[in-house]
């Protein structure tokens, strides 16, 4: 029987997106994808959101299966080496953030004549959710490693394989109805602020800026002053009690979360469709 070890695969990889330790990646996440350059009327808004989430969700599985293979062969020095990566990560999030404030802008889903550029775009939306998963490694791993990879080792393999995607399925639902959700507010933004819209990739990039800020401080008095010492701090309160009752959100009823997330990106799904059929019906062939 694996109903159970599914269960619980699919309600951590809904918390895993909102963890303590990757927690600030989330707001960084959706500033990144609010700076991002979308169709001129804002009609690729939400296509784009359900590709850049499945796109981060990929990055995301990549770095928890590779992590996953390796400390369950044996080679622990992985959980040693994470807390520096974050912080590169931490590092780079800051430099993004300083782009987009320098006007910076990350372009996807745009016709063939720029597809060098998309594909460069989606290149850079799959580093993004790496890192996002490196950032939260280091908290979710242990959760992972007790769902997923001792149902490999104990169990069978094929229910290895079901858990993990039990695992994915939960983490990617966040991550693409968020992204969904987002996607739809955007798209009143551009309708009725459109003298605005201008200033969202700076906004965007300050709040990066300021996720990558405290993912740096994070990490860094973590490894020098030890977890102990981040107890006392206001911003690390602050992001913790914001974290855990996001946490406590979704652990209560995942299900119906799941279930919310998951008609949020049908929604997103239908919308998609449609728009495209109304741009064909019109002349409008966006593969030309």
């Amino acid at each position: 029987m694996i109903e159970a070890p599914i269960a619980l695969a699919f309600a951590a990889g809904l918390v895993s997106t909102v963890n303590p330790c990757g927690f600030a990646m989330l707001p960084a996440y959706l500033a990144y994808f609010m700076g991002m350059e979308d169709d001129p009327d804002g009609r690729g808004s939400v296509r784009n959101a359900l590709t850049v989430g499945a796109v981060v969700s990929s990055g995301f599985l990549v770095v928890f299966g590779l992590a996953g293979i390796l400390i369950t062969l044996g080679l622990r020095f992985v959980i040693d080496v994470i807390p520096w990566l974050a912080i590169v990560v931490g590092f780079g999030v800051i430099g993004l953030g300083v782009a987009m404030l320098f006007g910076y802008q990350l372009t996807v889903g745009l016709p063939k004549a720029k597809r060098a550029s998309t594909d460069k775009g989606y290149r850079s939306v799959f580093a993004f959710g790496v890192s996002y998963a490196v950032a939260s490694l280091s908290c979710t791993l242990p959760v992972f490693l007790t769902v997923v990879a001792t149902q490999v080792t104990r169990g069978t393999f094929v229910g290895g394989i079901v858990t993990f995607l039990a695992y994915g399925a939960g983490m990617s639902l966040v991550l693409v109805g968020v992204t969904v959700a987002l996607a739809f507010g955007k798209q009143g933004l551009i309708s009725r602020l459109k003298s605005s819209m201008r200033y969202i990739g700076k906004v965007s990039g300050a709040l990066l800026v300021l996720a990558g800020g405290y993912i740096v401080w994070f990490w860094a008095t973590n490894i020098t002053s030890g977890a102990g010492a981040l107890g006392s701090s206001e911003p690390f309160r602050i992001v913790e009690d914001l974290s855990q009752r996001a946490q406590n959100f979704i652990a209560t009823s995942p299900f119906a979360v799941g279930a919310v997330l998951a008609a949020v990106i049908a929604s997103g799904i239908v919308v998609a469709t449609v728009s495209s059929r109304r741009q064909v019906r019109q002349g409008v062939d966006v593969n030309d």
